[in-house]
């Protein structure tokens, strides 16, 4: 690691952690096409954003979870050696993912020498964690599913009798679709939830909540906030979620939410909240339907790249923020609606199980046909007939079936991706990390990609 930049009398100079993930890229990407200098760092090599002509240095850390202490002392080192010479150059720690909270929690270490635009840690602590965020929001009578807290075992098998299913179990502390499972059944309420605490190897204190399905559409609030008062917000409708029904949002559309935004306002304003912050709802589009919030992710958010495109450029919104000192940023003008963005190799396989999904009526096809074929040897054919007839309903013609195909894979044709950029052609090399996953694990292990597990982390 070396701390030596030539001076080139830039806009400033951040240092930006997790430069595995996508929105580190689009990050990058916002920041160096402005002028500010990238010092890009993560604990794995390949990264997207280290490929990046936008990154003008790197370098590689601990894992925060596991090596916290020597991740700290790396982090330090690094801002100290790539500290500019000018005082008077706007510095700034921007980081991404997980560690934004073990950074939160350390900001007085780091603060005599680079400007930490991160929520305080107890902020972060009331809304990320979803036990506490159900209990806060039902407190300021905010709108959020039917939420069930087990406080130990004895009180889950109390709860397990009473929920309403079909219903979520949900880690406290996951984000991306990790940890998080849709049952329908109480057994699969009881599998899940032992299978859970045994494999992220949970105490009674982190132990999941189950929280009741509610209908409608994903959307994405994101949002600036200085000190409690919100600088800037937009949101994003999710297209397409791998995996589906439980996962993170890969294909998406600007959308038009003001009630969403103010239920944000209203739940983050009030404790003082400083930086970025992306909250999860469901919506089932009508007027007289209340959006349901979700869940908080208290950081940069994996449809960065949304907002960016459509003109809430959060990044560079951020580093303003923090270089300014005084907490004044220019208001969002230039906006578009009409952007669609999506994140790659996820994206796709979202597509895939969704034809792959359409394709499952072949299956009611089979099963009506050897319905018949019992109904006609026992001599009922006016019963045969209908049970294939039946089933042939049920499932689409070859046509429609083709048809659908084509229609769910056109949806991909003018979209804007996370990776690729004609003037930086070169972090597209970055896929070679979850790549290199794959082959390693032989599937498309989101907890390692997206670097999610529960607390203490799952096992690899």
């Amino acid at each position: 690691m070396s701390g030596q930049i030539e001076d080139t009398g830039s806009a400033g100079r951040a240092i930006i952690t997790f430069s595995r993930g996508w929105q580190t890229l689009v990050a990058t990407r916002s920041l160096g096409r402005r002028g500010v200098e990238v010092v890009t760092a993560d604990e794995y090599a390949m990264t997207a954003a280290s490929f990046s002509r936008y990154s003008v240095a790197e370098f590689r850390y601990p894992n925060p979870t596991k090596e916290t202490q020597a991740f700290l002392e790396v982090l330090e080192k690094a801002i100290l050696e790539y500290k500019p010479e000018d005082e008077a150059t706007p510095y700034v720690l921007m980081p991404i993912h997980k560690e934004t909270y073990l950074i939160a929690r350390h900001r007085e270490r780091f603060e005599p020498h680079i400007r930490v635009p991160v929520p305080q840690i107890e902020h972060i602590e009331q809304v990320h964690n979803k036990g506490t965020l159900a209990a806060y929001a039902m407190e300021r009578q905010l709108p959020i599913p039917k939420t069930w807290i087990p406080k130990d075992p004895a009180d889950f098998e109390s709860i397990a009798s009473q929920v309403e299913l079909p219903a979520f179990v949900k880690l406290r502390e996951a984000a991306s679709g990790v940890g998080i499972r849709k049952v329908k059944t109480r057994d699969d309420l009881k599998s899940t939830f032992a299978e859970f605490v045994g494999h992220f190897k949970l105490k009674e204190s982190d132990f999941p909540i189950i929280q009741q399905a509610v209908p409608g559409d994903d959307y994405c609030v994101t949002a600036l906030f200085d000190h409690g008062k919100m600088a800037a917000s937009m949101t994003y409708r999710g297209l397409r979620a791998f995996p589906a029904e439980r996962g993170a949002t890969v294909m998406r559309q600007t959308v038009k939410a003001p009630e969403m935004e103010k239920i944000a306002a209203e739940l983050l304003g009030p404790l003082g909240w400083h930086g970025v912050a992306e909250l999860d709802f469901r919506w089932e589009g009508t007027p007289e339907a209340q959006p349901q919030l979700i869940e908080v992710n208290p950081r940069f958010f994996g449809g960065l790249i949304q907002s960016v495109e459509s003109g809430w450029d959060y990044p560079w919104l951020l580093f303003e923020l923090a270089a300014q000192g005084h907490g004044h940023i220019d208001p969002v003008k230039e906006t578009r609606t009409d952007i669609r963005t999506e994140t790659p190799v996820l994206a796709f396989l979202a597509t895939l199980q969704e034809i792959a999904d359409n394709e499952r009526g072949m299956k009611a096809l089979g099963d009506s046909w050897e319905q018949a074929k019992m109904e006609f040897h026992s001599g009922s054919k006016r019963q045969g007939i209908r049970k294939l007839f039946r089933g042939i309903k049920e499932c689409f013609d070859v046509k429609a079936r083709f048809n659908k195909a084509r229609e769910l894979l056109e949806d991909h044709k003018d979209n804007i991706y996370d990776v690729l950029s004609r003037d930086d052609p070169f972090a597209a090399l970055g896929v070679l990390y979850p790549l290199a996953v794959f082959l390693r694990h032989g599937k498309v292990n989101l907890e390692l990609i997206t670097g999610e597990g529960g607390p203490g982390g799952a096992d690899e």
